[in-house]
């Protein structure tokens, strides 16, 4: 196999054909010219010359070489663009037979190299796929955040508006001259320093862990323009490394603080897979299992806007926390805490966690207790998203009327009744429980520019007031 000196012809001249032998040179880029009667005297002479097992061989060989090469006319599978492609196959695989081979022995020769390009292979896909992980990781969040976002409940609703930033969150190392932090800051900016609320930049999600001078810096951009950041710890790869990590000179030993700010930020633990491994990754160092884990802040924020889609802005209340529906597309998370341990991480550590619950489906829950803070119930970032949305909107109102006179008519007009409708609306949504809304009308102060009003909101959350009653049943005269 795959020595064509003697087959200018030999084939034709077998049966008595007084005819030019066929050219072969189409095998080195010229035109093949092959007759019906040769191809099948080809295929006779490589398969009618064996019998039994040899045959059976024989064939395998060549369907292995190529599928079509057990029925299919000669020509039409070596083209002039594949016939030297095969050639250097075939010789591949005839510089290992030798004519005194056995069957046993050629087949075992075979399997060797089939194996060893197996091999060849495996570490040239291995090798790809490891460059192109941190992309593969990155879409596949991106994915999964479409399949968490969806309400899926036939009705019809406005699309989500989203942003990507093509930036390696691990890139800013400080938070002074990162080009990352300025385009955040000067995008957000230009879509909420508006008077338009309905551009406003809701949530900032920032995939995977970056240092405390970073977060607090993403921190002040979105406390300053009201909104949400959203952010992963680390890969942890159990729950004792990452309770570890809160205690003194821990990486999150200051990731809990009492501070205003710190309502704007919210911190997710554990990362979730993505994916199985493939059967040419394998475990290393670096990663154990090889399967492909991403940091579980993008399918939050599917779920958190799914949440607030489906209820305007309200969360199902769990037993401990905030439960956040169930987690689409993802079937394990690296950490799933038991009971004792998510107390542990969303009530003293303030941190968002994937639990599974008794469905055994993989669900969000979290918790911003008052631990340390007067405060901290307006800091659960559930309120905390509610109330300044509203307080976005009402200053957008006052702003309408700056610097004009202020006198009843207007302020009743442009202010009182157009919040009053902007309150009711959220109330019917579910937004806020209650409200309770009034201003002064004082000639003298609105003559002098200044208008005063009053505003309490009841934002759904830990805000809401359980009544529970416990009925004892009454005892029988007679009864101890």
């Amino acid at each position: 196999m795959g020595q064509d000196g003697r087959s200018r012809g030999d084939h034709a001249r077998t049966q008595g054909l007084h005819r030019r032998g066929a050219t072969h040179r189409g095998w080195q880029g010229e035109r093949q010219v092959t007759s019906p009667n040769t191809e099948t005297l080809t295929k006779e002479k490589i398969y009618g010359s064996t019998s039994g097992d040899a045959s059976k061989a024989l064939q395998e060989m060549f369907a292995g070489l190529h599928p079509a090469a057990v029925d299919q006319p000669f020509a039409s599978i070596f083209t002039p663009e594949s016939a030297a492609q095969f050639l250097k196959r075939v010789g591949d695989f005839a510089g290992v037979l030798d004519v005194e081979d056995s069957h046993a022995q050629a087949l075992a020769k075979l399997d060797a190299l089939i194996e060893q390009l197996e091999g060849v292979r495996d570490e040239v896909l291995a090798k790809l796929f490891d460059k192109i992980r941190t992309v593969e990781r990155s879409y596949r969040q991106l994915a999964v955040y479409f399949e968490n976002v969806d309400v899926r409940d036939g009705k019809t609703r406005d699309p989500v508006e989203f942003h990507i930033f093509n930036a390696d969150p691990s890139a800013m190392k400080n938070d002074i001259d990162s080009s990352t932090i300025l385009a955040i800051d000067e995008f957000v900016k230009s879509r909420n320093d508006t008077f338009n609320f309905r551009q406003f930049i809701n949530n900032l999600v920032v995939p995977g862990y970056v240092p405390d001078s970073v977060r607090k810096r993403l921190e002040d951009i979105a406390n300053a323009w009201g909104m949400l950041l959203i952010g992963d710890l680390r890969d942890e790869r159990n729950y004792r490394t990452l309770a570890a990590q809160f205690q003194t000179d821990g990486a999150y030993e200051f990731l809990k603080r009492p501070e205003d700010k710190a309502a704007a930020d919210v911190v997710v633990a554990g990362y979730v897979k993505l994916r199985e491994r493939h059967w040419f990754e394998q475990p290393d160092g670096t990663n154990p299992d090889a399967d492909l884990y991403g940091p579980a802040s993008l399918a939050f924020a599917g779920c958190l806007a799914r949440t607030d889609r489906t209820q305007g802005g309200g969360i199902g209340q769990g037993p401990v926390g905030m439960k956040f529906g169930k987690l689409r597309g993802v079937e394990r998370a690296r950490i799933e805490p038991r009971i004792t341990q998510m107390e542990q991480l969303t009530m003293e550590r303030q941190v968002v966690c994937v639990v599974r619950n008794a469905d055994n489906d993989l669900v969000f829950t979290g918790s911003r207790s008052m631990a340390h803070d007067p405060l901290g119930v307006l800091k659960f970032f559930t309120s905390y998203r509610i109330l300044r949305y509203i307080e976005r909107r009402i200053a957008l109102y006052l702003r309408e009327v700056a610097e004009r006179p202020l006198t009843r008519d207007l302020v009743m007009k442009e202010v009182r009744d157009p919040i009053e409708e902007m309150l009711l609306a959220e109330q019917k949504r579910g937004t806020i429980h209650g409200y309770t809304f009034s201003w002064d009308p004082d000639a003298d102060k609105l003559a002098q520019g200044v208008l005063d009003m009053t505003l309490e909101v009841l934002p759904v959350g830990p805000a809401e007031t359980f009544e529970l009653s416990i009925e004892v049943p009454r005892k029988k005269k007679g009864e101890g």
